[in-house]
């Protein structure tokens, strides 16, 4: 019996080692989930203050003026999609936030996605709100593939 008691010692050491690292990796699973919920709230929320406009806000607004980059234009030129057109959507302001990047380094990145009205298109904005301006990054036709090759 004196021969097994260090083993038996030891076994139990290892057992409680095991108990207690479950026990801890249990409870930071739970605070990640807590943290993660927590931001998803912030980002729902997104209160407004007396000074502050919520990004759908900047999107509707129509004194808000329009930066369309060179590949925006070029794109928009091929696919036959106007500038009133990407206008008419951005401020319908329906985001796709599954392609869209809210964490990009420049800054947040918007898919605003609708139909055009002269000719039933279905697009994809892609949208920066900068201070002054929002900034179209880029014009999608999500159904008809258009061959651009002076875009790229």
């Amino acid at each position: 019996m004196k021969k097994s008691l260090p083993y038996l010692f030891l076994i139990i050491l290892l057992l409680a080692a095991v108990m207690i690292r479950r026990c801890n990796n249990t409870d930071n699973a739970s605070d990640n989930q807590k943290t993660k919920n927590r931001t998803e709230d912030t980002k729902r929320e997104e209160a407004k203050t007396d000074n502050q406009k919520s990004n759908l806000d900047v999107f509707r607004d129509p004194s808000s003026e329009f930066y369309f980059t060179k590949h925006a234009r070029c794109r928009m030129k091929c696919r036959h999609i106007t500038q009133e057109e990407v206008k008419e959507i951005v401020r319908k302001a329906e985001v796709n936030y599954k392609k869209s990047e809210l964490d990009a380094a420049q800054g947040p990145k918007y898919a605003l996605e609708g139909i055009t009205s002269r000719d039933n298109q279905h697009v994809r904005i892609i949208v920066a709100p900068k201070q002054r301006h929002l900034t179209i990054v880029t014009v999608i036709d999500l159904e008809e593939e258009w061959d651009c090759p002076s875009c790229k």
